[in-house]
């Protein structure tokens, strides 16, 4: 398992994606070490063509090099993942990749779990040509500063032309085709404070399995002893699962339905629409679970939980229901104003706040919580009142903090 730096941790944790090269080892060897969705590094996995673009921009502050990993993981809407170089190790390690014409990929989730590596091999001809760029110049190392800022800019404008920014520093590109080889997953098991326990493979086929673990990964430190793993209820036709995660905490109550989108078993050349007709299909089932889940609870009828024991919630809990539909991705060509509509008045027939969130902004919510359930439910109430001001549900939490590493 690969531990990144602290600067490097430090800075991952800011960030909802990217990609550094580094060195590891002790400085032995180098890496590409990843952040991206998991159903970006699962099509990764299934050899969706990946690339890597060197950019060289010239500017009164100096020569400053960025990079740009590129994932078609759609066919028509890639992931791109561009950065600024601003650390000398990361500049060193990406000189020393190019050289040697490969490298180690280090593949971290949403949730900032190393959940896979893979053996990566540059194009050799490419290679040449991005290492020429590195050559020549004083390269920028230091803070992060309005300058970087355009130069990023028309970095990513010239990964994606729908971005279209002042040409300024005019940096020159060179893209190197990758090839992943070797490539390798790693169990993961996680024990809860109860004696839950759950197991995550990046390539498990059960794919709606894998999101409920790493939602419940995310939660289950902050709901200590008040989160449970596919609960039961006792109705006339007999036990059934309640929901995929049940959690009560001083404010009240929350449930959680995973709707995972398959990537494993399906094509690659989908398009974007057809992509979005399938997280559409998972949302509007997840909320439909989510009504028929609350009315049981209004019902009073037993729970238990997955091994069989009663689960009694605790009658002193607030009056706040919220319910989650977690997706794999909160894909922007959905029609989220008419997601929106379906979950207000999901809402108002079940008696709770619904919302859709994928581990992106779950990790966020769970970060600015700081260990406080109260905070927790406080956060998805007023995410929810903006989605009803505003009858949007795609909705992303910004932070604010410290200046990065």
């Amino acid at each position: 398992m690969f531990i990144p730096s602290e600067r490097n941790w430090e800075e991952m944790k800011y960030e909802a994606a990217g990609c550094w090269p580094l060195p590891i080892n002790k400085g032995d060897e180098f890496a590409l070490v990843t952040k991206m969705p998991t159903s970006s590094i699962k099509a990764v996995l299934r050899s969706c063509p990946v690339s890597l673009t060197v950019a060289r921009a010239i500017t009164p502050d100096g020569v400053v090099l960025a990079i740009t990993l590129k994932v078609e993981d759609d066919p028509t809407a890639a992931l791109m993942l561009a950065g600024i170089l601003r650390h000398a190790e990361e500049q060193v390690a990406l000189d020393n990749i190019l050289r040697t014409g490969r490298t180690i990929m280090v593949f971290f989730d949403e949730a900032s779990r190393p959940v896979a590596r893979a053996q990566c091999m540059l194009d050799e001809s490419e290679c040449v040509a991005a290492s020429a760029l590195l050559a020549d110049g004083v390269h920028y190392a230091g803070a992060w500063t309005p300058l970087l800022g355009a130069v990023l800019d028309e970095v990513q404008s010239h990964s994606d032309p729908q971005l279209v920014v002042p040409t300024k520093y005019a940096p020159t590109y060179v893209t190197v085709p990758l090839t992943l080889v070797e490539f390798e997953t790693t169990r993961m098991t996680t024990i809860g404070t109860n004696g839950e326990v759950l197991e995550f493979r990046l390539d498990d086929p059960d794919e709606g399995y894998g999101l409920e673990q790493s939602t419940w990964h995310l939660l289950e430190n902050l709901f200590t002893g008040c989160i449970f793993h596919s609960p039961k209820v006792q109705e006339n036709a007999g036990m059934r699962e309640l929901t995929d995660i049940l959690i009560h905490c001083e404010p009240g109550l929350c449930l959680i339905e995973a709707k995972a989108a398959d990537i494993l078993t399906t094509s690659l050349e989908r398009s974007t629409e057809r992509r979005a007709k399938s997280v559409q299909k998972q949302i509007d089932k997840g909320i439909s679970q989510l009504v028929g889940a609350f009315k049981n609870l209004r019902a009073n009828l037993p729970l238990f939980t997955k091994t069989g024991s009663p689960l009694l919630i605790p009658k002193s809990i607030g009056s706040i229901r919220q319910g989650i539909v977690m997706v794999s991705e909160m894909l922007p060509s959905l029609d989220w104003g008419g997601i929106a509509a379906n979950l207000i008045a999901a809402s108002e027939k079940s008696g709770a706040m619904l919302h859709v969130l994928d581990l992106q902004e779950l990790r966020i919510l769970v970060g600015i919580s700081r260990n406080n359930p109260a905070l927790f439910a406080a956060y998805l109430s007023h995410r929810f009142d903006i989605m009803l001001e505003r009858k949007h549900a795609m909705l992303r939490t910004v932070l604010n903090g410290p200046p990065m590493p």
